[in-house]
């Protein structure tokens, strides 16, 4: 047990063995404690109060190899370092505090199974980082409440990981470089201001990503490659905004934004059986799928897509390869309000296409203006409109097709060609 008081103290403590218990106490500004941990089932409590901003400059750095440890650190007021490197084991557990002005954690290296880690942030400016973590059934819990919050994980790899980060607060960010691995779960809870979440690559089969933002200016951002994955949004607040990138099969999508100046856009969703849910309330709302995004000549079989917009200004585009066909595809529409918009460019056989729009001026047309494309071969398309001075015009090319539009209003006008 060591207690150190006033200020620029420095603890070095170097344990081997299994068993072993430290505690650790320093208060005052501009302390130190570097622990090093060899061995099994081994604890150690680490402890550093002080006051000031610019004034304190406590920092704890943990090296530990082994299995089944524990490491406790709490630092109080002011401006905190705590950094982990090179963890090397199974089933340990690791907990970090910081309540101050300017917190930093980093965690380097983390390799092995079972393992817990849970990191508590609270004050102005608080950071994590997440270097390496690569092994299997490890859980890391993220807690941020205050403002500029930023969690920040360059490589996760292994099966059956959670990561789960909650941030309160204003202008909150979670950026991932790389989740590799199956049956890994991902949970982002942002509350607050200027919220955003990027992933640049997650891949493998049977994930779950779960992103929740509530309040103004939120962003989500991902690509997703692999089977059987589940991907929620839910946006609440102004001006959402949401990108999908996605390739494999059997995934399940689902975007529900709730407020004005609503983004959802999924591109390159290349495979088969994918299960698309965009659900939109507010005005002004844009729900954007482009199928064979950049790549034209890539298809899209047996997939399941449904929008749904409630409100005004609305906007749904659906785009399919225009190279080869995509076939066997489901497409339900429904609007609800004024001067909305349904534009279509499909090719391939066997799509069903069902448009519901009620209010008033709705058009289902082409991409760009003029007339919508659906071109292939025993084509169901059903298109009702409930208002008045609504518009469809559109080209289907293909033999066996099924044409019905139902428009209840006046000055409504309805131009589809066969061909």
């Amino acid at each position: 047990e060591i207690d150190q008081k006033q200020n620029q103290n420095l603890s070095i403590s170097n344990t081997s063995g299994d068993n072993n218990a430290l505690q650790l106490s320093q208060d005052g500004e501009w302390n130190g404690a570097i622990t090093e941990i060899t061995g099994d089932e081994n604890s150690a409590t680490i402890e550093q109060n002080g006051a000031g901003f610019f004034g304190i400059n406590n920092e704890v750095i943990n090296t530990l190899q082994g299995d089944a440890n524990t490491i406790e650190v709490v630092q109080q007021d002011g401006g905190h370092w705590f950094y982990n490197f090179d963890l090397q084991g199974n089933s340990n557990t690791i907990s970090s505090s910081q309540a101050g002005l300017l917190n930093e954690a980093t965690l380097n290296a983390i390799s092995g199974d079972e393992n817990t880690i849970e990191v508590t942030q609270n004050g102005l400016f608080n950071a994590l980082t997440v270097s390496e973590l690569s092994g299997n059934e490890n859980e890391l819990v993220i807690d941020q409440e205050g403002n500029f919050n930023g969690t920040t994980v360059e490589s996760i790899r292994g099966d059956e990981n959670t990561l789960e980060v909650e941030q309160a607060g204003d202008s909150n960010t979670v950026t991932i470089a790389t989740i590799e691995g199956n049956g890994n779960t991902l949970e982002v809870d942002q509350e607050g201001n200027n919220n955003a979440f990027s992933s640049e690559l997650f891949s493998g089969n049977n994930n779950e990503l779960s992103v929740t933002q509530i309040q103004d200016n939120n962003q989500v951002s991902g690509d997703v490659v692999g089977d059987d994955n589940e991907l929620t949004v839910m946006q609440n607040g102004t001006s959402n905004e949401t990108y999908l990138g996605v390739i494999g099969a059997n995934n399940e999508f689902l975007s529900n934004q709730i407020g004005n100046e609503n983004s959802a856009h999924i591109a390159n969703f290349n495979g088969e059986n994918n299960d698309v849910n965009l659900v939109q309330a507010g005005d002004m709302n844009t729900a954007l799928i482009q199928s064979s995004y950049p790549d034209t000549s890539l298809t899209s079989n047996q997939n399941d897509i449904s929008f749904n917009q409630s409100g005004n200004e609305n906007e749904a585009v659906i785009t399919f390869s225009s190279v080869v066909d995509s076939n066997n595809n489901s497409v339900d529409f429904v609007q609800d309000g004024s001067l909305n918009a349904i534009d279509l460019m499909m090719e391939g056989s066997n799509h069903s296409i069902d448009i519901s729009q009620q209010g008033d001026m709705n058009m289902v047309a082409g991409i760009g203006g003029g007339a919508f494309v659906v071109a292939g071969d025993s084509v169901n398309l059903a298109v009702s409109q409930v208002g008045n001075g609504n518009l469809v015009e559109g080209y289907i090319t293909g033999s066996n097709s099924s044409v019905v539009i139902t428009q209840v209003g006046d000055y409504n006008t309805a131009t589809v060609t066969q061909e």
